[in-house]
């Protein structure tokens, strides 16, 4: 398990930075239920694993990997019909 730092927080939503048309992540963020802004590695006692979020997330992104995998073969059978008729 993950130590209780903000950054593993569900509540916190870490600040970026543009650098060159590039994103950086700071040091810094802010925590939604505090209402205020929190270094990365600080702890509370409002502290809520984001496990649970990165585990939907990933959910919803094997949905959609398994959504475009079916287009792909739609798409692949209708090309197949079209220029591949016997």
């Amino acid at each position: 398990m993950k130590s209780q730092k903000c950054k593993y927080c569900t509540y916190y939503s870490a600040y970026y930075k543009r650098w060159d048309g590039q994103f950086e992540r700071l040091a810094n963020g802010f925590c939604v239920k505090h209402q205020k802004q929190q270094i990365q590695i600080e702890t509370c006692d409002g502290f809520k694993s984001n496990e649970e979020k990165e585990k939907r997330r990933e959910e919803r992104l094997f949905v959609s990997l398994e959504q475009s995998l079916s287009s792909i073969s739609e798409i692949t059978q209708i090309l197949k019909e079209k220029y591949f008729v016997d």
